[in-house]
């Protein structure tokens, strides 16, 4: 297993759902969002034990905002592609969980190497469902 990330705002991950699902993350989706193995996550929020991860989007879609190219950092993967985050998307997880998942995904990025969004044009978390929205997710 590889040394774990600092889950920091604005850490981007690829995550497996499934491996989110089994170590208990909450989440708030809009009906019918589907989250596929080795999608992008980007962290907006993050305390001692857990943190707060949107699914990001390679294309564009009703309520999408877009992630500016220049504003990303890390594995050309990551850098090269376009992303899009939607507002009513949010997941709460541990960070061994998030770790986890990562490792599940086969994330790339590495802690010396992160996949990064610069500080600056990370979406605020009011912008996304409250804490109180969140429900088991079932990946």
């Amino acid at each position: 297993m590889p040394l774990p990330h600092v889950h920091a705002p604005g850490l981007v991950l690829q995550l497996d759902p499934r491996t989110l699902a089994t170590h208990g993350a909450q989440a708030a989706l809009p009906a019918g969002t589907e989250l596929s193995a080795q999608q992008y996550y980007l962290c907006i929020a993050a305390d001692a034990k857990e943190g707060a991860w949107v699914p990001l989007f390679p294309g564009p879609g009703p309520g999408r905002k877009g992630i500016a190219a220049e504003a990303k950092t890390g594995y050309a993967q990551w850098t090269r592609h376009s992303s899009f985050y939607e507002p009513g998307c949010i997941i709460r997880v541990g960070h061994k969980g998030a770790q986890r998942a990562a490792d599940a995904a086969y994330d790339r990025s590495s802690p010396k190497s992160p996949n990064r969004l610069q500080a600056a044009t990370i979406p605020a978390r009011a912008e996304f469902p409250p804490d109180a929205a969140l429900k088991p997710f079932v990946g």
